[in-house]
Formats: C-alpha cells, sequence, structure tokens
C-alpha cells in the first residue's frame, strides 16, 4: 500500500498540475485498474505515478536542469568517483553543506534557490579554470 508521505506527494501534485477532477482516472491506469484510490495503490505504483507527476510539472524540469548544470560542472572539475566516470555525489554534496548558501545537500534545493547555487557553483569553475 502507498504510505502517508506518497499519498501527500500525489494529491500535492494533482492539485498543482490542475488534475485533480482526473484523479480517478489516472489512478485508475497506474494500477491497471485495480483501483481508483490513491491509499490503496501499491507502494510501487504510487512512486510511478508521483515519477509521472513531477515529470509533468514544469518546475520540477527547471529543476532538474538546473542541478544536471551543477553536476555537468563538477564533471568539467574532475569531481569523479575514483575508478568510474560518475560525478562524486558525495564531494558535490559536501561542497553544498559547507559553502552553498543553503547549506544543504543539492537534492535537498528548491526550485527558487537553485538559481543563486548555480551561480556560486560557476564561480568555483571559474576559479578552477584560472587554477584557484
Amino acid at each position: 500500500m502507498s504510505n502517508q508521505a506518497q499519498v501527500k506527494a500525489i494529491y500535492t501534485l494533482l492539485g498543482k498540475l490542475g488534475l485533480r477532477d482526473e484523479k480517478e482516472s489516472i489512478v485508475g491506469s497506474f494500477t491497471g485498474g485495480k483501483t481508483t484510490s490513491v491509499r490503496t495503490m501499491a507502494f510501487n505504483e504510487a512512486k510511478a505515478l508521483i515519477g509521472h507527476l513531477k515529470s509533468m510539472d514544469p518546475e520540477d524540469r527547471k529543476s532538474d536542469k538546473m542541478r544536471n548544470k551543477i553536476l555537468s560542472i563538477a564533471h568539467e572539475m574532475n569531481w569523479i568517483t575514483p575508478g568510474t566516470e560518475k560525478v562524486d555525489m558525495e564531494h558535490v554534496n559536501n561542497w553544498c553543506l559547507q559553502y552553498g548558501h543553503g547549506k544543504k545537500k543539492l537534492d535537498d534545493y528548491k526550485y527558487n534557490e537553485l538559481p543563486t547555487l548555480v551561480s556560486q557553483f560557476e564561480e568555483v569553475y571559474k576559479g578552477h579554470l584560472k587554477g584557484a
């Protein structure tokens, strides 16, 4: 069964996207017609629905774009997990916690906070390019 946080997230996203009146058909499509109730959805069904609704949210897409820009800059600065080509998220999060204006992990920054963080990170990159 879906948990309380999932139920709340689904109703919040449905409201934000203006889809409350479509709730039953949307839930039904994610449960294969088993239920139209958010509360009785399986955990994985609710998780999939939340992901889908978030992908429809223009603000969430813009947030992802800004986070990806930060990760791209981190990659350019070679903040890579040893033995991989993946960005070292621990390094990025530690930087955000120590130097970011919100003093929190990258994924915890809200849409309206991300432009400032991107600007801060771009300044770090400029310093990196100068060899500072």
